[in-house]
């Protein structure tokens, strides 16, 4: 789920060398992703560079190492979670990738965007595919959760909780990234220019990258999108407060904590439990104690955003 080509890109600060983004971008990673994966995905962009490969086609096989992960995790010796563990983590480094070489080569493109969030959630799918039949094969021992809800059912609960993860994650770094590096909230027009911009002829993944920014404004805005009236409910205030609070603990906080709440966050964790042998501790711990945390970092978002107006007044007084 790293790197999302975003329309919004084009106006964030230039690319660092080898196409890592910067600013608030990098600041909202997954740790993972920014001291470790995406060094090794420099490396690979200026290999790639001298190549014809396109940032499309290095999206397009993630999916193969996530369907290879999800089949050694039906498995359940130690050799074979472990394997499957770093098959995906192969397929979250390439997902690093293929934005930073869509950049390199000035090959940023909605329709690159679209691919790209429609293979994070095929892998997605994959790895837990695998882990379904996992838990089918090699039935985990009983819990106190036992009574109240199935063993599929907590699977789901925790595979939700990693959607929302990855669904509220992008939506809020778009707002941030707008805000402090063009200093307007760009969400409600980004999502506007992709929705004039489809045509006839328009491809299946451009329609699926605007059904999701629907269900994020309507999630997040509390309105269906109307590309005639509907505008972000950040106002001009808010945005002016918010910047002038980049620096402050609190805004800093809030970025650290999209950092280890986002999808590519999510995933690196079920890597690790794979990795030590603890997969279904992990799904139980997901489905519990994820859910509230996700919960929570959402509402603090909200409760920052709607303040800033108050903050604002607060100052002036």
């Amino acid at each position: 789920m790293p790197e999302p080509r975003a329309a919004a890109e084009s106006s964030t600060p230039a690319a660092q060398s080898g196409g890592v983004p910067g600013g608030w971008k990098m600041r909202m990673e997954d740790p993972l992703n920014r001291y470790y994966r995406y060094p090794i995905a420099r490396w690979i962009v200026r290999a790639l560079m001298r190549t014809p490969v396109t940032p499309n086609q290095v999206t397009l096989v993630q999916p193969l190492f996530a369907a290879l992960a999800g089949y050694l995790v039906t498995f359940d010796d130690p050799r074979h979670l472990i394997a499957g563990a770093l098959v995906f983590e192969l397929r979250s480094i390439l997902d690093c990738v293929d934005g930073a070489l869509a950049r390199a080569k000035r090959m940023v493109s909605p329709a690159g965007h679209a691919i790209d969030g429609l293979a994070d959630w095929l892998g997605v799918v994959f790895l837990y595919a695998g882990i379904f039949w996992h838990v089918h094969l090699h039935p985990p021992p009983e819990g106190p959760w036992s009574a109240t809800v199935s063993t599929n059912a907590l699977l789901l609960i925790a595979l939700l909780q990693g959607a929302l993860r990855s669904f509220s994650a992008d939506y809020f770094k778009l707002k941030y990234c707008s805000i402090f590096e063009t200093g307007t909230d760009e969400t409600a027009d980004v999502l506007r220019r992709k929705i004039q911009a489809l045509g006839p002829s328009s491809s299946f993944f451009a329609h699926f990258d605007v059904f999701i920014g629907r269900m994020g404004h309507l999630a997040f805005e509390h309105e269906w999108f109307d590309p005639r009236r509907s505008r972000s409910s950040t106002s001009a205030d808010q945005v002016k407060q918010l910047i002038r609070e980049e620096a402050s603990p609190l805004t800093r906080l809030i970025g650290a904590l999209w950092a280890i709440s986002n999808g590519d966050a999510f995933l690196s964790m079920v890597v690790l439990t794979l990795l030590v042998n603890q997969l279904w501790l992990g799904q139980v711990f997901f489905a519990t104690g994820g859910v509230v945390w996700i919960v929570a970092v959402i509402g603090l978002n909200g409760w920052f955003l709607r303040g800033a107006s108050r903050r604002a007044k607060l100052a002036v007084a």
